[in-house]
């Protein structure tokens, strides 16, 4: 008898809790995301009081990228909400902070100039890879419509979105770390697999231009620093 009244409170507890965070157009939301990141060539320059050199045409290896994220959708139902307009509805905030490799292989053609003169192609030594890191905290803003509305879903089972806005971009080469900002803009459509969960697949665009300095008399540029990254996020309302 007390074990099944244990299981009822239990199954009453989970049903409880089901019913506060499953409202289809919950306030709040939290996820993970990973996916893989593809940097486009770049260029690189080194500045040294009256020197330059400018490297051309570099190639940044695909990586993978993971983080996690909080968001909120501004509706009338769930943990922290108030009660907006109708049509705020169609509008979200998130942040998230994201970590992916930065790494330049040795071996490849690039063009080289030296302040000023072009001295065409040349082939960077195999041995020569260069390891750094990159870690973005990105804040977008927004906008999305929903699609196949039903009772359980009013706000919609497919939504497709595109945000834009800021990022605070870390990297970082063998010791020589930069704090940059970055514009961020992503376009993705969010899938309501449960009132509750939902999977977001996405494309993610970052534009940067990271500078390094090397002994306090070089800086290293990269630009510009153009990412594309193909992200899958699994969320969870409340």
């Amino acid at each position: 008898m007390k074990k099944k009244m244990y299981v009822l409170g239990v199954a009453a507890l989970v049903a409880a809790l089901l019913a506060m965070s499953g409202v289809a157009q919950s306030a709040m939301w939290v996820g993970a995301e990973m996916g893989g990141n593809f940097p486009l060539n770049t260029n690189v320059t080194a500045s040294a009081g009256p020197f330059s050199a400018t490297v051309s045409g570099v190639q940044i290896q695909p990586s993978v990228i993971g983080g996690a994220t909080i968001g909120y959708d501004f509706v009338n139902s769930g943990f922290g909400a108030v009660n907006w307009p109708g049509w705020m509805q169609y509008f979200s905030f998130a942040t998230d902070i994201t970590y992916n490799r930065l790494a330049v292989r040795g071996g490849q053609t690039v063009g080289l100039a030296i302040n000023g003169v072009n001295f065409g192609n040349i082939v960077t030594p195999r041995q020569q890879t260069l390891n750094g890191y990159e870690v973005a905290w990105t804040f977008l803003f927004m906008a999305h419509y929903g699609f196949l509305r039903d009772s359980e879903v009013p706000s919609g089972r497919i939504n497709p979105y595109i945000g834009i806005g800021p990022a605070i971009l870390w990297t970082g080469f063998y010791g020589n770390a930069a704090t940059n900002v970055a514009l961020v803009v992503e376009p993705g459509i969010r899938w309501v697999c449960l009132p509750n969960v939902s999977i977001d697949t996405a494309m993610r665009y970052r534009y940067a231009q990271p500078s390094w300095d090397v002994n306090n008399n070089i800086t290293i540029k990269a630009n510009p620093l153009n990412q594309l990254a193909f992200l899958v996020r699994a969320n969870y309302h409340f």
